[in-house]
């Protein structure tokens, strides 16, 4: 995976530093420092694959010469504590190769630095033989002044502000992703902390070339150490996240197995119920058929009397006359009064009949209901506790009590232990476990002869003379001598 790297810092005269000597030391060459006449010679330093002086157009020639160039600076910096040039180290992706870090290096300085107005001076660096030799990076020594003609203006404060400092950084993750995708590796940068990414991980610190030179010499260095204690407790971290997820989705995993099963019984009682009331309307068609078997020709009849008894006691005139003369009316009268009786009398054998049906139904609906609770409250019981298991949740069991015996003379008594001596129990003159105990006088004859006691003084309830046999058992006896043969005893004489 590709690591991303962009440290800025200032080199300033005030922490001792020289521009002359950062620039020899990175370049690997020998440079003179004109103000002081001190010269720093590196060029026997091995590692630098590629240094050059990228400078804006329409600068000097002179300002392509890194001795005359910080020479320059050096010496229009007037103050004490001034800050010389600014430093850019970048760490350049291990998955390219040489040509393309440098023109992925070379295309970054001259967008973000070189564009803006700065001189830049730039060496790259191979990784270390005994370091890590993913370790490819570059120095980028950056003037912190406008150039004005033949030399330097007034220092640009804008380029030492936070906002161009974040925008370096997007812009240094954004070419090597583009330069990376385009090489066709899958490897991917973020110039964003982790705490930005959403990453529970500490960073580490850079070692630098003293811890680093410590570290490889076999000897334990301050930020090493640290960044140990940061891999461990990252790698700590990541093993509970990795726990965390697996938890998690086997809690999804479960969560979805009980809301199929929730899913699965309401689809099966919604099926019950639905079975039940198939079931229900069968019933009442086939009471409806008994019902008209039972009582609809009778019905049919009394309707048909009723309606022709209605038709002769609507008679008018004469004819009304004669009926009630001879007594008509008054016979049909009673007889549509006994027929609507009857046909009164069966309609409400019907509705009984209707009505204990609805009543059965209405018994057999409540008891697929209660049925359907119950069931859910099992579920319900058999998902929690599935889930208890699956959370790891287990009820502790009660500690046992310890047992009494001899040997754990007042236990149960035993104050709490305090560091006041005087709550503690007294020693007992002599020790309990001196003395011999009645396991001991009869397990142990030794130990009885010892003391002077016979070693048989107790014995075992089937040792015991009152208790034992001497009558031979039948596997015991001697067999009879061969030839000898058993005479049946002599019959006694009969009484006269």
């Amino acid at each position: 995976m590709a690591d991303y790297r962009f440290s800025a810092k200032v080199i300033s005269r005030g922490k001792g530093q020289s521009a002359i000597a950062a620039a020899a030391y990175r370049a690997a060459e020998r440079l003179q420092d004109e103000r002081t006449g001190q010269t720093s010679d590196y060029s026997r330093k091995a590692g630098v694959i590629h240094a050059e002086v990228l400078a804006p157009e329409g600068t000097p020639d002179w300002m392509h010469d890194r001795a005359q160039l910080w020479n320059a600076v050096e010496a229009v910096e007037r103050r004490k504590d001034a800050q010389l040039a600014r430093e850019i180290q970048l760490s350049l992706p291990h998955e390219l190769d040489q040509a393309q870090r440098k023109a992925l290096l070379l295309d970054f300085v001259q967008e973000q630095f070189v564009g803006k107005g700065m001189i830049a001076d730039i060496a790259i660096h191979a990784p270390n033989a005994e370091g890590d030799q993913r370790n490819h990076h570059a120095h980028v020594m950056l003037t912190m002044r406008e150039l004005t003609g033949e030399g330097f203006g007034k220092k640009a404060r804008d380029w030492n502000s936070p906002d161009q400092l974040a925008q370096w950084r997007e812009q240094w993750a954004h070419h090597q992703n583009r330069t990376l995708e385009r090489h066709g590796h899958a490897a991917r940068v973020d110039h964003r902390s982790y705490e930005a990414q959403g990453v529970d991980r500490e960073p580490t610190q850079h070692l630098g070339p003293v811890a680093s030179d410590m570290e490889r010499g076999g000897k334990a260095s301050r930020i090493g150490d640290e960044n140990r204690a940061t891999d461990a407790a990252n790698t700590e971290r990541a093993h509970d996240q990795i726990e965390a997820a697996r938890l998690a989705g086997q809690k999804a995993r479960f969560e979805v197995w009980a809301h199929d099963k929730i899913a699965e019984l309401d689809a099966a009682q919604d099926l019950s119920r639905a079975d039940l009331e198939q079931q229900h309307d069968e019933q009442r068609q086939r009471l409806e058929a008994r019902l008209a078997d039972d009582y609809g020709q009778a019905k049919a009849t009394i309707k048909a009397e009723l309606q022709t008894i209605e038709r002769r006691l609507e008679a008018k005139g004469v004819r009304k006359l004669l009926r009630d003369v001879f007594g008509r009316n008054r016979t049909d009268q009673n007889a549509r009064n006994l027929m609507a009786a009857s046909l009164e009398d069966i309609q409400n054998r019907e509705a009984e009949r209707r009505q204990a049906l609805e009543a059965r139904q209405d018994r057999e609906r409540r008891q697929l209901h209660e049925r359907q609770e119950q069931r859910q409250q099992v579920q319900a019981r058999g998902i929690e506790k599935a889930r208890e298991r699956a959370e790891g949740r287990r009820t502790q069991k009660t500690p046992q009590k310890p047992r009494e015996t001899e040997n754990n003379f007042s236990r149960a008594n035993d104050a709490p232990t305090t560091p006041n001596a005087s709550q503690r129990p007294p020693k007992p003159q002599s020790d309990p476990f001196d003395k011999p105990t009645l396991a001991d006088k009869t397990t142990h004859p030794a130990r009885n002869e010892m003391e002077g006691k016979p070693s048989s003084t107790l014995k075992r309830p089937w040792q015991r003379s009152s208790l034992s046999n001497d009558n031979e058992r039948p596997w015991q006896r001697e067999a009879r001598p061969e030839g000898r043969e058993r005479r049946p005893n002599k019959p006694k004489d009969p009484k006269p």
